[in-house]
């Protein structure tokens, strides 16, 4: 098992910054920043929405990512609403007519001088470690360990949607060698992007039940980072 050289990249910068990592809360949390925190969402009315920042399942978990690997990934530096309140968070990165997040061009990947997208194949060999903050369905993924602000994707991804993998987080080892579509993320969702994303030619539910990949226990990956076996 083993990390690209990306990951191993983030993590040493984390490390870098100081061990251990010292965790703040995510300041676009605070409500005495706006006149009215919650104008311009759209609440639930059930006891399950209680969970999610103004109720709007959109805008992620009222309680900060904690627990390990989750919260070096997210850390201290993760601003969700890139400073702004909720309701204009949303109007600027939603579609306005049904509410739906309005996604990048280009599958998300950065753009170059000609307006064409920053991508290529790359083949993940056994043994590489992969993740991803969604559920099973999707078919982006990432080295492992990038960083939450990197990914460029929105606050919702961070929900659980099973109890058993919180935050939406998962991990991937590479069990038999595959072809992706592999490069940089464009700034969005009021996030920095920079980071290398995958996209899958098949979901992931697809690629575990095939055989290539095979779910790890999110913590496993500090041990590995640690040079533990």
């Amino acid at each position: 098992m083993h990390l690209s050289v990306f990951s191993s990249l983030c993590f040493g910068t984390l490390v870098a910054l100081g061990s251990p990592i010292v965790h703040r809360r995510d300041t676009d949390l605070n409500s005495t920043g706006c006149d009215d925190y919650c104008a311009g969402t759209r609440p639930g009315n059930t006891k399950d929405d209680e969970v999610y920042v103004c109720k709007d399942w959109r805008l992620g978990p009222v309680a900060p990512p904690s627990g390990v690997p989750v919260d070096d990934i997210v850390g201290k530096y993760y601003r969700r609403f890139g400073g702004l309140c909720p309701g204009e968070f949303l109007k600027a990165w939603t579609n306005q007519t049904d509410g739906r997040w309005a996604y990048p061009p280009e599958q998300g990947f950065s753009i170059d001088t000609t307006g064409s997208p920053i991508c290529s194949n790359l083949t993940l060999g056994k043994g590489d470690l992969i993740d991803r903050f969604g559920d099973e369905t999707g078919d982006f993924v990432a080295p492992a360990f990038t960083p939450y602000a990197m990914r460029s994707i929105p606050p919702s991804n961070l929900n659980t949607r099973d109890a058993e993998y919180p935050y939406g987080y998962h991990v991937y080892m590479v069990a038999d060698k595959i072809t992706v579509l592999a490069g940089p993320t464009s700034p969005h969702f009021a996030q920095e992007g920079g980071g290398l994303q995958y996209r899958l030619y098949s979901s992931v539910a697809e690629l575990v039940s095939g055989g290539y990949l095979f779910r790890m226990d999110p913590k496993s990956l500090v041990k590995i980072l640690a040079g533990e076996k």
